[in-house]
């Protein structure tokens, strides 16, 4: 049973269109059974941008009731993002996969390195394979 409720924010319409056009492109990948990578740093940060949207209303709704922690209502903070998921120079778009990349391809002379926290991939060499499979990795002349 959803309630309606009343919000207050201010939204940069320029940022709020860029981050549905993204949200639209990752819905469709994922709907066609397609990976999405983020093709820039820029990527990851207009998804935070959308976090910290849904974060600010969170806070502007009164505190759970019993009967919604029941029914298993979660927090957005809650969610298990890992640091090599936070937007940065080296934010590649794969979970648990630190590389920098620049026009979704892996940049001249870049490293690729699983990420130690959470662990994903058992090797760096795992990791760049993975990189390898959904394009990100120029093929050598």
């Amino acid at each position: 049973m959803s309630k309606s409720r009343e919000y207050s924010l201010r939204i940069d319409e320029d940022l709020l269109r860029r981050q549905c056009v993204l949200l639209a492109e990752i819905s469709d990948k994922l709907r066609h059974g397609q990976p999405y990578v983020a093709r820039s740093t820029k990527d990851c940060e207009l998804l935070d941008g959308i976090f910290e949207m849904l974060e600010v209303v969170l806070d502007q709704t009164p505190e759970q009731t019993a009967d919604e922690e029941a029914e298993g209502v979660q927090d957005v903070d809650n969610h298990d993002r890992c640091d090599c998921e936070s937007p940065g120079f080296f934010c590649s778009g794969a979970p648990g996969i630190i590389a920098h990349l620049e026009n979704g391809q892996l940049s001249p002379g870049a490293t690729v390195q699983r990420c130690d926290l959470c662990q994903r991939y058992p090797s760096n060499e795992a990791a760049f394979d993975r990189l390898r499979e959904l394009g990100h990795v120029p093929p050598q002349p």
